[in-house]
């Protein structure tokens, strides 16, 4: 059939060769459409920055307010879409770690004043050591207590595997 057509025929009646367009151009809408969804979620996250600065709401940081308006979001997707939209609005935790936590943390440390940083070194210094230390042994802790008792697939015998 694909030689009668590239020869001039006039047959223009479904053929089995004409589903793969039809899928790439349901997927290709599909996608157009959520990453229009995605410009308009960024487009209202620059928009509560604006009247957060406009405003001076000041007890809330930037990256707060996004987190909350993702979670609307969220919320609303949730509520009202079905599971494939759900699928495309998920991401991976690496994708969180990697791209989305590091620009957040530089945020909040880049807007903090020299000052009352270096007022509460010692206090961010305990925190981050101590903090990670306790936090852990405690997930540790709790992970291997799961593994004992048939929870979690933990190697009881050698619990650092």
């Amino acid at each position: 059939t694909m030689e009668l057509r590239a020869l001039g025929s006039e047959d223009d009646g479904p053929h089995e060769d004409d589903a793969p367009e039809d899928d790439y151009e349901e997927t290709h809408e599909f996608e157009a459409e959520n990453y229009l969804l995605l410009v308009v979620i960024m487009s209202i996250c620059i928009m509560v920055g604006y009247l957060m600065k406009k405003y001076k709401l000041y007890y809330l940081p930037d990256s707060a307010a996004v987190i909350l308006v993702g979670l609307l979001i969220g919320f609303i997707a949730k509520m009202f879409t079905d599971e494939k939209e759900l699928d495309f609005l998920s991401f991976s935790p690496e994708l969180f770690y990697f791209l989305l936590l590091p620009p957040i943390i530089f945020e909040a440390g880049y807007s903090m004043r020299r000052k009352q940083f270096f007022q509460n070194f010692a206090i961010i210094v305990m925190y981050a050591v101590f903090g990670t230390l306790v936090s852990t042994f405690l997930i540790g802790f709790a992970t291997y207590m799961l593994g004992v008792w048939d929870m979690a697939p933990v190697d009881k015998k050698d619990p650092m595997e």
